[in-house]
């Protein structure tokens, strides 16, 4: 492609105009300071908008890049276009991989361990945020059991982005060549595309924010229009030379106290990335719109909280901190729970300047990768055989070679502890599943025989509490079995194969997509059997399911399971977990109570967990709670008489995940939590709300099931409790068979009747 000379005269201009911006080394800074400060303090709440003014920088940085080298007189070079990426990303990149990966090994199980090393995988190539969209994770919520790689999502958009960027930037230029349009036309022409495809990009994350909200968070696609906005900057930046002195300073300050507008107002509840992105991708714009082809240095000093000495260093050791805080925070959480944050923030930077000084910067300005004809030095062309072995190629390979081995070695390591699960249960009704009753659980229900008695079982929560107190005053783990050290990602292999393996809770793991239809299945006992349970409720209830198959006699008892993930029994207009529309739910929760209705069971039990986020209306405090009571009444009014005894069990209280808290160098006291606050008001009322629905409900607090004197163990006997934060592990459920039944058998301490 060629273009007027005068073309090529401005673009040998531009190219050799000095093109270093102290102001955007600072607002890297700005960007990296409110990231770390939100995931280290969840201060501020809005912090995670950094990553959105990285991408409005990179945008703008690479396409100026990108339509300088396109218009010049050599052309574009593709190939030193992706070699100057990877110089620059992938040193400090794999450094950081790679450490992470050994401390995983270190300090937490194999289970957790092999699912670290996998991220690690889809990290070095880049597809980190779709494996952490599939997954699901929250990424606004640092402190919880996640990857210590999850940041590395914002890279594979990036990445992403620049495969097919100069492809489209070539075609709109070599559009310009083919209509003959000058310099100025050109750039209209760039203006016009560019803004189209931002503002398609950006309708699909409008679209994308409501209907799959954790994965728009993580998706290219949803991301394209912010580092767009950067890219027309760049195209617009002959035009952006001729703002007067005081415009530019205006704008900066505007932009400025956009970003910090941006911090405060945002938080985990924003609809993001469409559109309230928009507030720190426009803050952003218009600073790096003030500072374009700014003459001398009046705007440096105007622009000062960008351009001092300070924030130019950390603005410059941005990528490199960006890269280590978060692995950083996450060992810290594990190693050192009750530590403050500053010992964490302290070797986040150490850590980044020492990569920044002897890593990134070396090999950012070092030949690596650069082809056989390089430059000219001292006169003569420079020449090495492609074949020659380099140091820094050979160490690229073995880093390459040395992931992908461990990305084998982690599929295998799942695999394994994948395989460690018990047998899935009976796929259909006419294969009963033989499941062994503890011998010391008596009969739990009133026999049907006139004139027999069945003895009532003794109270077993005499004998539990003093085994929750020993778990508590233990100095040492016990060996635990099943042993958290093993739990696969998100504790699946601890938690009932009723849910991983049959998919009786819908979700990822069903066998149907529909949820009523993918209840079929869910039937365990015999076919013959003359009693009926029927379970309702989301995931919880699912948790509870072990302990009923351990107590009650499958030749006597049917149970049918109708769960559906994260879909309440109470009567409230509900989102997915995460945001998403969930239209399924209401029609589950109409089903179930026609079905119980016609089925009229002698038991049923319900369960379910309060999560305030998910209600549509997204009320909080006062009249969240006033939501749950009327919601949970009116599903109590609607079941009433439709089966012979309903018994509701409380939700467990929330726990620290034992994959975070159970290290190789933890004790049972950090993995110990307190009863969280408001855990009782919220089983008052549910308690309360259930009994006004139906006066003849039995519910029963759980609370002591799991806590003593306000302090909550992880284990109990040389059982773990919890698969994760939420949910009981399988084992948890069965050793808490005996309260079950006594549950059952109506005679329980913490029983609320109507």
């Amino acid at each position: 492609m060629s273009l007027p000379p005068s073309t090529r005269a401005q673009a040998r201009q531009q190219r050799s105009a000095p093109a270093f911006r102290y102001d955007i080394e600072g607002l890297r800074a700005v960007a990296v300071a409110a990231v770390l400060g939100n995931h280290l303090y969840a201060w501020p709440a809005g912090g995670y908008a950094g990553v959105d003014v990285f991408f409005v920088i990179s945008g703008f940085l690479i396409t100026t890049i990108l339509v300088r080298d396109i218009t010049s007189p050599e052309r574009l070079s593709l190939g030193d276009f992706y070699r100057r990426r990877i110089r620059r990303l992938v040193p400090a990149a794999v450094a950081v991989l790679a450490t992470t990966v050994t401390a995983a090994f270190v300090v937490f199980g194999p289970g957790r361990a092999a699912a670290i090393l996998e991220d690690a995988v889809w990290s070095f190539f880049f597809l980190g945020n779709w494996r952490f969209a599939a997954s699901g994770t929250d990424y606004l919520n640092a402190g919880a059991a996640v990857s210590p790689l999850q940041h590395f999502w914002s890279l594979g958009v990036e990445e992403q982005f620049y495969l097919a960027w100069p492809w489209l930037l070539m075609s709109g230029i070599a559009l310009a060549a083919v209509l003959r349009c000058t310099d100025r036309g050109m750039r209209v022409l760039l203006l016009a595309l560019i803004a189209g495809f931002c503002a398609l990009t950006f309708v699909f994350a409008l679209w994308e924010t409501v209907h799959r909200p954790t994965t728009a968070y993580f998706s290219t696609l949803s991301r394209a229009w912010e580092l767009g906005a950067g890219a027309m900057l760049a195209v617009a930046a002959p035009w952006l030379v001729r703002l007067p002195g005081l415009f530019r300073a205006v704008a900066g300050w505007i932009g400025l106290g956009g970003l910090a507008l941006s911090f405060a107002v945002l938080s985990s509840q924003s609809t993001f990335p469409g559109p309230w992105a928009l507030l720190p991708v426009a803050s952003t714009v218009l600073l790096i719109a003030a500072g374009t082809g700014v003459p001398g240095h009046g705007y440096n000093r105007i622009m000062w909280p960008l351009t001092n000495p300070a924030s130019r260093y950390v603005g410059r050791i941005s990528y490199s901190l960006y890269l280590w805080h978060f692995p950083v925070i996450v060992f810290f959480t594990a190693l050192f729970p009750e530590s403050p944050a500053l010992p964490a923030l302290l070797v986040s930077l150490l850590l980044a300047s020492l990569s920044f000084h002897f890593l990134e910067d070396p090999v950012r300005h070092s030949r690596w990768l650069m082809p056989r004809y390089t430059a000219r030095e001292r006169g003569r062309r420079y020449f090495q055989p492609a074949t020659a072995p380099r140091p820094a190629r050979l160490a690229a390979m073995a880093a390459a070679t040395g992931l992908l081995a461990s990305g084998l070695a982690a599929v295998a390591i799942d695999t394994a502890l994948q395989d460690s699960l018990p047998p899935a249960a009976a796929e259909t009704l006419q294969r009963p599943v033989p499941i062994p009753a503890p011998s010391s659980v008596e009969s739990p229900v009133p026999a049907e025989t006139p004139g027999e008695t069945v003895p009532a079982p003794q109270d077993p929560l005499t004998a539990h509490t003093a085994a929750l107190r020993a778990a508590l005053q233990s100095p040492e783990w016990p060996a635990l079995s099943p042993d958290p050290a093993s739990f696969t990602e998100g504790g699946r292999n601890a938690k009932p194969v009723e849910w991983i393996q049959d998919g009786c809770l819908g979700s990822n793991e069903a066998r149907n997509p529909d949820p009523v239809a993918n209840t079929a299945h869910c039937v365990y006992g015999d076919p013959g059997a003359s009693r009926d349970l029927v379970l309702y409720g989301d995931s919880v209830a699912m948790a509870y399911l072990p302990a009923l198959r351990a107590v009650l006699d499958p030749g006597q008892w049917r149970i049918h399971v109708y769960t559906a993930a994260g879909c309440t029994p109470a009567e409230v207009a509900q989102t997915r977990i995460g945001g998403a529309p969930y239209p399924e739910c209401p029609v589950f929760r109409d089903w179930a109570v026609q079905r119980i209705g016609e089925l009229s069971p002698e038991v049923l039990i319900m369960a379910s967990f309060r999560y305030d986020p998910a209600l549509s209306s997204g009320a909080t405090g006062k009249a969240a709670d006033a939501e749950w009571e009327s919601g949970t009444q009116r599903i109590h009014e609607r079941l009433a008489s439709k089966a012979q005894r309903t018994l509701v069990l409380g939700a467990p209280p929330e726990a620290k995940d034992p994959a975070q808290c159970a290290t190789r160098f933890s004790s049972p006291k950090d993995c110990e939590q307190a009863l969280p606050e408001g855990h009782g008001d919220r089983a008052a009322l549910e308690a309360r709300a259930a009994t006004a629905g139906n006066p003849d409900v039995r519910w029963i607090d759980t609370t002591a099931w799991f806590c003593v004197d306000g302090r909550c163990p992880s284990f109990v006997g040389s059982t773990p409790l919890y698969a994760d934060a939420y949910h009981l592990s399988a084992a948890g459920a069965v050793s808490l068979g005996p309260l079950v039944a006594h549950a059952l058998s109506g005679e329980t301490a913490g029983e609320v009747r109507g």
